[in-house]
């Protein structure tokens, strides 16, 4: 059994459908227990995705956390697209079962396109997480503000291997909410930059494989032969796709494989929700990327056929 947890609102049971149609499809191998983390979800939409789950032999559990308990915390970036069940993910030792002593978390803006299994197996002895590094991790200024040590790194929070029986031997969730609230200044970047402070330490970081980010797709400054042995192979063949920036179901999105979202939602009840089934946004779409497709603009994203 694998287990994936997941932090939803109502406005993201679409995308969570996707991620785990995806799963599924793409691991008919294994079988998977789905904690979904959420507050305020109807009892269709809780259907919807627990439906979903049994197609595939899988089974959904649903956790509305008392919200008190990340009173006085505070969405900073993203607000217009992040909600409070960001920070779920902070307390997900004290929400889930003890005799589940390890999850994949998943943010629900993600595809995944191959076998989990080699994830999961990731060891986790004397580590509270397993992840991959931020397409940010490299900006001193990070470090300056959370104050610890850029050798530490920064990893990436939408994809977590997160060992629960260390969160809770450490007693993680009460940390979090300590040092938010002794350190509130200090997280910018939400949850990830709260989960950074705590685990600089205490972290694996993983092969970039298991988080693509939108940002390694964007076109480098130089492709370089060193850049083309460190990205291409995993650009075109990722395990666990995450679209960070712009969204597929976006109506200017760009992202090379935004199609693989899409392959996924036909196999949900939300088949055909599409932005550009709307005559407007096609028109939108056009004059956005007329600079592009004229050549007054450079392309945003690498071309995969010629990497």
């Amino acid at each position: 059994m694998i287990h994936i947890a997941c932090n939803i609102d109502g406005n993201y049971v679409k995308y969570c459908a996707v991620t785990l149609v995806s799963i599924f499809e793409n691991n008919p191998q294994s079988n998977f227990c789905v904690h979904i983390v959420a507050t305020g979800l109807s009892a269709d939409d809780e259907q919807a995705l627990s439906l979903l789950a049994a197609r595939y032999h899988n089974e959904v559990r649903f956790y509305a956390p008392d919200e008190n308990l990340l009173k006085g915390f505070k969405i900073q970036k993203f607000s217009k697209r992040i909600s409070m069940a960001t920070y779920y993910r902070c307390i997900l030792a004290d929400l889930l079962p003890a005799s589940v002593d390890k999850v994949i978390y998943l943010d629900c803006d993600i595809v995944v396109l191959g076998d989990l299994r080699p994830f999961w197996d990731t060891p986790l002895e004397g580590v509270g997480v397993a992840a991959v590094e931020d397409i940010g991790c490299d900006e001193a200024e990070r470090y300056q503000i959370l104050q610890y040590p850029q050798a530490d790194s920064y990893f990436n929070a939408g994809v977590l291997l997160v060992n629960l029986d260390y969160w809770r031997k450490h007693h993680m969730t009460q940390a979090c909410i300590d040092y938010y609230h002794k350190y509130p200044e200090r997280i910018l970047f939400n949850d990830q930059d709260l989960l950074n402070s705590i685990l600089h330490k205490d972290k694996k970081l993983i092969d970039l494989c298991w988080n693509v980010q939108d940002g390694f797709y964007r076109t480098p400054k130089a492709m370089t032969s060193a850049w083309k042995n460190k990205f291409a192979s995993v650009l075109k063949n990722p395990v666990i796709l995450h679209y960070t920036n712009r969204k597929p179901w976006d109506y200017d999105s760009q992202h090379p494989l935004r199609d693989e979202y899409f392959r996924y939602l036909a196999l949900t009840p939300w088949k055909g929700a599409i932005a550009l089934q709307n005559p407007w946004n096609r028109i939108k779409r056009f004059f956005r990327l007329l600079p592009f497709y004229v050549g007054i603009r450079k392309p945003k994203y690498v071309d995969l056929r010629r990497l």
